[in-house]
């Protein structure tokens, strides 16, 4: 009898393990524009970054750790990644088998990966990054190199994957550590806190930890001769500023106006979402951004324009909507977009009431008709004027409908429920008509899909 019960409990056993099947991860993670952005079969739960950048020669070297858990059985999975020289990859410390198409680093591990197991995949690298072109943008992305010898990255939307690998899509969201080693007398400036400087000598590791789950086009390393500049912000949030040591007093008007900026944007948004925020000059070139919503440390270029209030009250924004709730998809980039762009318009509000009027009716006839709305922006470019400032419009025209009261607790309850996850269209409808109590349905077609613009009744605008 007891012979017989080992058999069947073997044959039971041999029976569960063919009934599993093993596959690959996805190639792209399933977003409706860029198919083959991001990657499925896992879930990334943390990236630590340990490199070392010569800003002088423009090179980088080292290893990114990713620990993630796999969403089914995995026999392989992608990360996104490109234009580096890698030098090996192991799955918790063991040495696994890869290959390379394009921006795609396909994984073989020695032995498959079950569903649910957690499990460290390592890349050692080295190289030079390159700029380039992100999807859905016409500018330059990704990693940045100057004849002063400034480094600075920025990826938004899909550039991280030429300078670390990764599951480059907002929807798998993770916490960061930084070691960057860099030569004295550079100054790293990253994402999160700045937990300790190690003098190696000639050399100085930096060790940024950001805790909160962040979308990968948001991890930034900016690399100068930094003085930091910080202060107590309210409700605890500490504010440093990394700035050229040639930094003219004349230009941190706008950057001195941060604080008041946490606090307004605070009650009408919620809670700041992190620990800290500020500000880091970068040179961005002509065919780059002037500012960048890098979480907790926004990336602004030096021309008075991207220093104005409204463009740090826009990245500040940002902290909010789009970095503490991103995006599930790209196609609703609006509602990133148009927020920040409303938030810079309240800023403004505030700082003289007839601003907002004047704002509103100036951009509306220039808004008039489009031939792509902002709740389906054009693939190729997502970053047209529709979706900050129709976006923006549409943000208006719900707080006419609801009144401020209403308005503000649908911010503060979306902020809320979606903090440090993922939001869509569909999600911040739903939220605006449980908060309000209304049918919004068809105003949301109208201001997101419809070619006209809507009127706004309540200031004679049609």
């Amino acid at each position: 009898m007891k012979k017989l019960c080992c058999v069947l409990l073997i044959a039971l056993w041999l029976t569960g393990c063919q009934s599993v099947s093993y596959s690959s991860g996805a190639e792209g993670i399933g977003d409706p524009y860029y198919p083959q952005l991001g990657n499925g079969g896992y879930d990334a739960l943390h990236y630590t970054l340990e490199l070392s950048i010569d800003p002088k020669k423009n090179t980088l070297s080292g290893d990114c750790a990713i620990e993630a858990q796999a969403t089914q059985p995995l026999s392989a999975f992608n990360l996104d990644f490109s234009g580096l020289t890698i030098e090996q990859v192991t799955i918790n410390g063991k040495a696994a088998k890869y290959r390379r198409e394009e921006r795609e680093l396909i994984i073989t591990p020695a032995r498959p990966i079950d569903n649910g197991d957690v499990f460290t995949v390592t890349v050692t690298y080295n190289g030079t990054p390159k700029r380039t072109t992100s999807l859905g943008a016409l500018w330059s992305s990704g990693w940045f190199h100057n004849d002063d010898n400034e480094v600075f990255v920025s990826s938004e939307i899909s550039s991280s994957d030429n300078w670390y690998p990764v599951n480059d899509h907002p929807l798998d969201k993770a916490s960061y550590s930084f070691r960057i080693t860099v030569p004295k007398p550079y100054v790293v400036a990253a994402n999160g806190l700045l937990q300790k400087e190690v003098d190696n000598g000639d050399s100085v590791t930096y060790v940024w930890e950001a805790t909160e789950p962040m979308a990968s086009y948001v991890a930034a390393v900016s690399i100068d001769e930094y003085m930091i500049e910080t202060e107590q912000g309210p409700d605890g949030i500490l504010i440093r500023n990394y700035l050229p040591a040639d930094f003219p007093e004349a230009s941190k008007a706008g950057i001195n106006q941060t604080a008041d900026m946490l606090s307004f944007f605070s009650e009408r948004f919620g809670p700041y979402p992190f620990d800290a925020y500020g500000i880091v000059i970068v040179d961005f070139p002509r065919d780059a951004p002037v500012a960048m919503e890098t979480q907790t440390l926004s990336q602004h270029g030096e021309t008075e324009y991207s220093l104005s209030e409204y463009v740090i009250a826009h990245e500040l924004a940002h902290q909010w909507f789009g970095d503490s709730v991103s995006l599930k998809n790209w196609q609703d980039i609006w509602l990133k977009e148009g927020a920040a762009t409303y938030a810079g318009w309240l800023w403004l509000e505030h700082k003289e009431s007839s601003a907002l009027d004047t704002k509103v009716r100036g951009v509306y006839p220039m808004e008039a008709f489009s031939p792509n709305p902002p709740g389906n922006p054009p693939p190729t470019n997502l970053y047209t004027n529709t979706i900050f400032d129709r976006g923006a419009l549409t943000f208006h025209a719900l707080r006419l409908r609801v009144g401020d009261e209403v308005f503000f607790q649908i911010l503060r309850t979306y902020t809320e429920r979606y903090r440090y996850g993922n939001a869509s269209t569909a999600d911040f409808i739903a939220v605006a008509e449980e908060v309000s109590g209304q049918d919004l349905t068809e105003f949301f077609d109208a201001w997101l899909y419809a070619r006209k613009i809507p009127a706004i009744p309540e200031m004679g605008l049609d």
